[in-house]
């Protein structure tokens, strides 16, 4: 059984998100600018995140019971039809209960399966901070590619940070999917691994 389950946004989230807009902390590791919200941003903010869009999808990741809190949230960008690509925008979770273990794993599984199974894109890249503590090495286990490093291409708290653009094409999803290589054991046990040989250094 997951740990975490998707819907979409709705009215309850927004505390939440209000919270998670405004914590600097959980906002250090992003690619993105950190700036405050303000509550009639917050909730702007998800209302533009519910229904469907054509260039861009939100989830709310959220607890897996019949309560169906939300703990944090997921998305693609730049949902191009013409030339079937996508850009894996991120995760954010801002319950801390829900930061470590199988829940970062589950929602990438989930979002890449969506992206390559229902949107049928060609192409999925995403990028992170190069000192990233989790993407550096997650994105590998999910059998991404490092394409490029831009360096010191973002300044946060002060100091100027590489940022890594990874990619995975349709034929190699597929070709590891069919082999059971996305199974949440082979994900853990190849994420385990390349910790432990810090083989992502760039």
């Amino acid at each position: 059984m997951n740990t975490v389950a998707f819907r979409d946004f709705e009215e309850r989230d927004i505390d939440f998100i209000h919270r998670c807009k405004n914590d600097e902390e959980l906002n250090s590791m992003i690619v993105g600018e950190f700036r405050p919200f303000s509550y009639e941003e917050s909730t702007k903010w998800v209302h533009g995140c519910m229904g469907e869009h054509e260039t861009y999808k939100f989830w709310a990741v959220c607890t897996n019971d019949d309560e169906k809190n939300i703990v944090g949230w997921a998305s693609l960008a730049k949902i191009d039809k013409e030339n079937k690509s996508a850009f894996f925008h991120g995760i954010v979770i801002g319950d801390p209960n829900y930061r470590k273990g199988f829940p970062w794993i589950e929602i990438q599984q989930f979002v890449i399966d969506y992206a390559f199974q229902t949107l049928n894109v060609n192409r999925l890249e995403f990028s992170c901070l190069a000192d990233h503590p989790t993407s550096m090495f997650i994105g590998p286990a999910m059998f991404f590619k490092q394409e490029g490093l831009f360096r010191q291409a973002v300044c946060k708290n002060g100091h100027f940070h590489d940022v890594a653009y990874f990619g995975l094409l349709k034929d190699e999803y597929f070709d590891h999917y069919d082999r059971g290589e996305y199974e949440l054991v082979s994900i853990i046990s190849r994420y385990s691994e390349l910790r432990k040989g810090k083989k992502c250094k760039h």
